[in-house]
């Protein structure tokens, strides 16, 4: 009965720290778009709760009056570290989560043991080597579970040598270690199922589908926003040429291969050349760039970097065919009459018609005030 109750309140503590865990990573980093390129700093925050955590519940082992009491809560510990490491993505983030767990381990119990040390460097190996080959964690849960049993082994073995526990009491404490173990790592991956069923709901309202370009919906926030919050806007409307004869020619999904290549190579010069412009798939094969605080004269030379890239951009059909785009282009900024940046917008969509009836694979450019 005593180790059913264990299991029970273990287990209630584990997931009650991992809901938390995800509230915080939604708060603090619900990365749609897989853009965040220093990921390890958000998670040191997500560490610094591990360890708040892990300091109280080392408390409530100190506080306990028996030793299997305190060994309870020092196997909570072991399993909230596992289930930190799978949560967290950064390899510093889950050296930090050993390396805390051991360090206030001996910094409570005021001893030391080398067992423990050998432990922490068996388990970073046994992680890195998981994180390395086995990641995420719920794509092979054969393996990250039998990953976890040795660390739990090992855990267990170092602190019956360092404490002289007795067989009854390691076996009793490692049962515990399983199964709590087995029921917290089936709940995350529940939630993180259902995370990812969010992130592509979320994604799916504001990306296009197949080109994953930002959409009209998220183009029509991000041009109110950042009309009321930037003096400077332009606005680059664009159109493949030619793309009914792409389509009628080579057939629809070499069309859809070249809108795909055609996003991806913008996407890539935005990268590399902007801070802050954005592409939008507008229309069929109609995108449109939004660039906030810059002047229009940056905004025509991006749009010159756009063109001669999409001349280099090449789209070969199944049948080995090359299939070679141009584009045309219309560049429009905010005037002070403008009551909307759907105004601007508009412009520029006159601006790239003029382009089309002018020859096509031109850019016009609005007059200036």
């Amino acid at each position: 009965m005593e180790m059913v109750i264990a299991i029970f309140l273990l287990s209630f503590i584990n997931i009650g720290f991992i809901s938390i865990l995800q509230r915080l990573m939604h708060v603090l980093d619900y990365d749609l778009e897989g853009k965040n390129t220093s990921p390890w700093r958000t998670e040191l925050l997500y560490t610094l709760y591990f360890t708040a955590v892990t300091a109280f519940v080392f408390g409530m082992a100190l506080s306990c009056p028996t030793t299997v009491e305190r060994l309870m809560w020092v196997n909570c510990v072991l399993v909230l570290m596992m289930s930190y490491t799978d949560a967290v993505k950064t390899r510093l983030n889950i050296i930090l989560a050993l390396v805390v767990t051991v360090g206030l381990f001996f910094l409570t119990t005021t001893s030391f043991s080398y067992w423990l040390l050998m432990t922490l460097a068996i388990g970073i190996i046994a992680l890195m080597g998981e994180r390395q080959w086995f990641f995420p964690f719920d794509r092979h849960p054969a393996v990250v579970l039998s990953v976890k049993a040795c660390i739990g082994a090992i855990s267990w073995l170092g602190l019956t040598a360092m404490l002289h526990l007795s067989f009854i009491v390691l076996l009793t404490m490692y049962v515990v270690y399983l199964v709590v173990t087995f029921i917290t790592y089936y709940y995350m991956v529940l939630i993180r199922r259902e995370h990812l069923n969010n992130v592509d709901a979320a994604r799916n309202v504001l990306f296009d589908n197949l080109t994953h370009a930002r959409n009209w919906l998220s183009f029509r926030s991000d041009a109110d926003d950042y009309f009321q919050n930037y003096s400077a806007l332009n606005v680059i409307a664009m159109d493949i040429d030619n793309f009914k004869h792409i389509n009628d020619t080579y057939g629809h999904l070499a069309g859809n291969t070249t809108l795909i290549q055609f996003s991806n190579q913008l996407e890539k010069i935005l990268a590399q050349n902007t801070e802050g412009a954005r592409l939008y798939r507008t229309g069929g094969e109609e995108f449109t760039i939004l660039y906030p605080g810059v002047t229009e004269e940056v905004a025509t030379q991006l749009a010159e970097i756009l063109q001669t890239a999409v001349h280099d951009l090449r789209t070969t059909t199944e049948k080995g065919q090359q299939i070679r785009v141009t584009v045309s282009m219309g560049v429009e900024n905010r005037r002070e009459d403008d009551k909307d940046a759907l105004d601007i917008f508009k412009r520029a969509d006159r601006l790239l018609y003029v382009s089309k009836r002018n020859g096509k694979n031109q850019i016009s450019i609005g007059a200036k005030d």
